[in-house]
């Protein structure tokens, strides 16, 4: 464990050997226990935790021997940040599928981000209205999501409240045990019921739009597997179920896009404000895991947002 040093105006502390390889954000968890999740991420997002005297990200893998600076007032340091006037809380802005001691099963509507990042107000991310609803563990696990949907996507997000729980969901989506679909409306009609798109996907990185997925060459990228069937045929578009073996970045959008049928709505990979839309028609509908001994599933009904789009459009 480092020995923390407080001043006045900062607090900081050494990495040791045994600590090296860590993530920064969750390194700063365990080493300050007393500070809320969400101060730390607001602590990153402002720039107030230096690492060697340079701003650092909270994905930065931490080596022996780094001196970490958080640049607040010990007394000020594990204060929740300020709330964001009007954000409300976790319950007001998502639905609970399914909750106990070991797991909160949400809704998660379109529109919110799951994790901080550049432009997100404080406070308002997924994670960090978890953590102001479930308040800190006494333990030095906080709870925390299982895995990710893009801020455009809505539906089924699993967060683990034990760690326990945790790496068993995370190890069934990463063996591909779990079951994760998702309902996707998109452009033009498939000449086939149904279809696999399995190729290589390459993550690229622009300045202005962020980060996006492209059919990688021959030999590169990573691999992804993307199964699809027609549920509803409409004129100039099909409503699909879709099912996804891995978690790639925008994976259902840029499997969809490579083989002409891009998501509608989608602004990356299709055409912007298709029928209206505000964001990609794009829904996590069923997530399906072995829990307790058993097959559990949890469904998010589509929203009402989709589903005005399917009435709008009708039957061919």
């Amino acid at each position: 464990m480092s020995t923390v040093t407080e001043s006045k105006s900062r607090t900081e502390f050494p990495v040791p050997e045994g600590d090296a390889g860590q993530r920064l954000d969750r390194y700063l968890r365990r080493v300050l226990p007393e500070v809320p999740l969400s101060r730390i991420f607001s602590l990153l997002r402002k720039g107030d935790v230096r690492v060697d005297g340079k701003r650092a990200k909270q994905e930065l893998r931490l080596e022996a021997g780094m001196l970490i600076t958080v640049n607040v007032p010990p007394d000020e340091l594990r204060k929740a940040p300020d709330s964001t006037a009007g954000m409300g809380g976790l319950r007001t802005k998502v639905g609970i599928i399914f909750e106990d001691d070991d797991i909160l099963v949400i809704d998660k509507p379109a529109g919110m981000s799951v994790h901080p990042g550049t432009g997100t107000p404080p406070g308002t991310t997924l994670i960090e209205r978890v953590q102001q609803d479930l308040g800190r563990s006494p333990s030095v696990f906080q709870p925390a999501l299982a895995h990710r949907l893009d801020r455009g996507t809505s539906g089924v997000v699993v967060v683990a409240k034990t760690r326990k729980l945790l790496l068993d969901v995370q190890k069934q989506i990463q063996t591909k045990q779990a079951t994760k679909e998702y309902l996707a409306l998109v452009e033009g009609v498939p000449d086939r019921a149904k279809g696999v798109v399995s190729d290589r996907l390459e993550r690229i990185d622009s300045r202005d739009r962020g980060a996006k997925s492209i059919i990688a060459q021959e030999g590169e990228g990573v691999e992804a597997e993307t199964r699809w069937k027609i549920r509803k045929r409409f004129r100039g578009y099909a409503l699909l179920e879709v099912q996804i073996l891995s978690g790639r970045l925008h994976q259902i959008r840029a499997h969809m896009a490579s083989i002409g049928h891009p998501v509608a709505g989608d602004d990356r990979y299709g055409h912007a404000k298709t029928l209206g839309l505000k964001r990609p028609f794009l829904h996590a509908s069923r997530l399906g895991l072995r829990l307790w001994g058993r097959e559990v599933w949890f469904d998010a009904p589509l929203p009402a947002d989709l589903e005005a789009i399917l009435a709008k459009i009708g039957s061919p």
